[in-house]
């Protein structure tokens, strides 16, 4: 068992999953795996937040069975929500060191890595345990938004590592699901989550998509449309202005070159009475 122990503990030294990397470095969905209790990171929607109020956004897991470490980054747009704290650790030997916020407050960038205590088996708790809560402070204006994203970005990547029947696997981004969470300030969108948009349709075909994708829906108000693509962090990629004074249906084609970069996108569609959000996925 003790050459076990030192396996694991060069393994993360050599997969930098270590508080010392973040000495140093100073940094509505995403693919299944097929793990059998696949292992799930989730961040909630937040509608009409309000200007100058302080929002709790817990981290809650899934599948989260003998767990031996884990690291990667929260991201936000920090124009439209601030770096508060972060608090409420509820894993062993999780606390504030863990945590790196040297970029929180400028650029919306918090970075995480956390060991377990036990080497042995890892750590494991019960579905929807909230591990940790970040706070967040509202300062953007009346129909701002911004997603929080769980992502990477260098130095540090995206990385769970699990004991599985005694054998150390590590798993990325593609292998774990990813919920990531929204702060729509002032306004309601619907959240990535739900099965029925029944509230406002949205048909996107085929998502994800790598050359085009079409985007259709209804508008039954009669009223003007404001369309918007934005990336991760809340950033404005393409915007467009619907003239609409009856209920009509629309449709219109996005193409990969009008996005920066492979990766996940949100539409947004938003009338006087109304507004939803949907993920996109370029890949």
């Amino acid at each position: 068992m003790t050459s076990f122990i030192i396996e694991i503990q060069l393994f993360l030294m050599n997969r930098c999953v270590r508080r010392i990397v973040f000495a140093l470095a100073g940094w509505l969905f995403l693919t299944t795996g097929t793990l059998s209790a696949q292992v799930g990171f989730s961040l909630p929607f937040f509608n009409n937040a309000t200007p100058g109020t302080i929002i709790n956004v817990p981290l809650k897991v899934t599948g989260f069975n003998n767990i031996a470490s884990v690291q990667f980054v929260l991201s936000w747009d920090p124009q439209t929500v601030g770096f508060f704290s972060v608090d409420n650790f509820n894993l062993p030997g999780l606390d504030a060191a863990e945590f790196n916020s040297m970029q929180a407050l400028s650029e919306g960038i918090l970075r995480f890595a956390w060991v377990s205590s036990n080497l042995q088996i890892g750590t494991t708790v019960p579905n929807e345990t909230l591990i940790f809560r970040l706070r967040l402070q509202v300062i953007g204006p009346i129909n701002a938004g911004s997603a929080v994203t769980i992502t990477q970005s260098p130095p540090t990547s995206f990385e769970v590592n699990q004991i599985n029947n005694g054998v150390l696997q590590s798993l990325d981004m593609s292998q774990v699901q990813l919920t990531n969470g929204f702060v729509a300030v002032g306004y309601t969108v619907g959240t990535t989550e739900l099965s029925d948009h029944s509230e406002w349709p949205v048909s996107i075909v085929p998502n994800p998509f790598s050359e085009t994708t079409q985007i259709f829906f209804e508008n039954e108000e009669g009223a003007d449309i404001q369309m918007f693509i934005t990336d991760v962090a809340g950033q404005i990629i393409v915007e467009k202005n619907i003239i609409s004074p009856v209920s009509s249906q629309h449709g219109m084609e996005i193409a990969s070159s009008q996005l920066r970069e492979k990766g996940m996108y949100f539409l947004i569609l938003r009338t006087d009475k109304r507004s939803c959000v949907r993920p996109l996925f370029l890949f």
